[in-house]
């Protein structure tokens, strides 16, 4: 009976929210002294300020505005920059919370809202519990490992564990459509099949990881964006792409168009994924990920898939991906016939070698007199023996700064000056901004490693060869 009736306010609740046009929050908490709080919410990684309220009378405050807030978990803080509590804007606006700092959460009461009203039972049972975990957790430090106690507190743990689990269970049962649900399921991670349970065999080991990875987004619903604006949507997102995805470039692109195509276009939550994780990838050291911006660029920016976007920043996308595009790992790189220190044309495409380094340098670059040498020390070791050639293009259009350098360090190699070049800017052809930049070609003029350092030569080439020479 008490759970129909609920369910009746609930949906009266919902229907009182889509009539309202403003939002109002009374706040009054025993103890605080703050002459001004502040209304944040959540936002993806960030935290977002919404509002100020000064104190109204003793403990008093009241948050208020003619526009409704967005759905979500949002927090009041203190003028230390302390979170006082939390709540949530779902079945409506027009709220009261009283409580007193002593006790916050046990002694909190909620006027018009049932999901707050669940909201703080659900924090009050979890705190209870939290406190006799503390006590059992305690205990069983000061236990010996071999005494019979352990086994007893370690299922009075698990138990209480379970006991947590259940309540938010029983929430999400009685109100599936409420978004303390969703966001409660949101929490939960995959559980593995008994099957999957019994052995530690690697065999197992990758059946379990891959199962979970298969349903690592089950409980989320994508269509209710007031995830956006709660801590737990875009930490699953950050750890999804973080450590289940595998690393390798085209196995992303994969995973990203899997689970963009899962989401609205339109909706929050799509917004903010598809900007993070083109700024993640972007930002990434990693060998080859400029190919994921370059992707993202032709099929969602360049599609006006992101018609949200600031022309500006989206012209800039657009502008950075062509720089990318033509020296990414895979392709054919481009050819360049450039004049060596006679004057002499000398074109990359005459190179013969199993392997290729292009080698872009300039002789007044402090981090090139470092790597310089190095490259010619490893030259002078693997050329023959790993039957590679070095193509040094010197940046710098001052030929006789060129040659003194090149006659100072004795540096054998095909040496050329790109400003002198019979073929298109190489700083275009190569997206060449800054030096030393090392490009790895085999045998076929395909680009395999870019962005090494030297001292990351010998290990990748003996490994590519393992691999394309079994």
């Amino acid at each position: 009976m008490l759970k129909h009736c609920l369910l009746f306010l609930f949906i009266i609740s919902i229907l009182f929210l889509n009539a309202q046009e403003n939002y109002k929050i009374e706040i009054k908490i025993k103890g605080i002294e703050d002459s001004t709080l502040y209304l944040a919410s959540y936002f993806g990684d960030k935290t977002l300020m919404v509002d100020t309220a000064s104190r109204k009378g003793k403990n008093s405050y009241v948050f208020e505005k003619q526009k409704q807030l967005p759905g979500g978990i949002y927090i009041v803080v203190g003028q230390a920059k302390n979170s006082i509590f939390e709540f949530l804007i779902a079945d409506g606006q027009d709220l009261k919370f009283d409580s007193e700092t002593d006790n916050l959460i046990e002694k909190m009461k909620v006027k018009g809202s049932n999901e707050n009203a669940l909201f703080y039972d659900y924090l009050s049972h979890s705190n209870f519990l939290f406190l006799q975990l503390k006590k059992f957790q305690q205990r069983l430090k000061s236990l010996a490992p071999s005494s019979d106690s352990v086994l007893i507190y370690k299922k009075r743990i698990e138990a209480l564990n379970e006991e947590n689990i259940d309540f938010k269970e029983s929430i999400i049962e009685a109100y599936p459509d409420a978004f303390i649900s969703h966001f409660f399921l949101a929490m939960k991670s995959p559980e593995y099949p008994s099957a999957l349970k019994t052995s530690d065999s690697k065999a197992d080991s990758i059946r379990q990881f891959n199962y979970y990875k298969k349903h690592y987004w089950d409980f989320i619903d994508f269509t209710d964006d007031r995830l956006i604006r709660t801590p737990v949507y875009h930490n699953k997102l950050d750890f999804y792409f973080s450590s289940i995805a595998h690393p390798h470039p085209d196995s992303l692109i994969r995973d990203i168009d899997s689970f963009l195509s899962r989401l609205p276009e339109k909706s929050e939550l799509y917004k903010h994924s598809l900007w993070f994780l083109t700024l993640k990838f972007d930002q990434s050291n990693r060998m080859g990920y400029d190919a994921i911006l370059v992707h993202f660029v032709d099929t969602y920016y360049s599609q006006k898939k992101a018609v949200w976007l600031n022309a500006e920043v989206e012209k800039n996308l657009l502008s950075e991906a062509n720089k990318r595009r033509n020296s990414l790992i895979g392709k054919k790189a481009p050819e360049l016939i450039m004049q060596n220190q006679d004057l002499t044309p000398v074109s990359l495409y005459s190179i013969t070698k199993r392997f290729t380094l292009i080698y872009f340098w300039d002789p007044n670059c402090s981090h090139c007199k470092v790597e310089t040498p190095k490259l010619n020390e490893f030259y002078k070791q693997n050329g023959k023996k790993m039957d590679l050639e070095v193509f040094a293009v010197c940046t710098d259009p001052d030929l006789a700064e060129m040659k003194k350098y090149i006659a100072e360090n004795k540096l054998t190699w095909i040496n050329v000056n790109g400003p002198r070049s019979y073929t298109p800017d190489f700083h275009e052809l190569y997206n060449v901004y800054s030096t030393p930049l090392l490009f790895v070609l085999d045998k076929n003029r395909t680009i395999i490693a870019k962005q090494l350092n030297v001292d990351q030569l010998a290990d990748f080439l003996t490994k590519f060869k393992a691999i394309s020479e079994p």
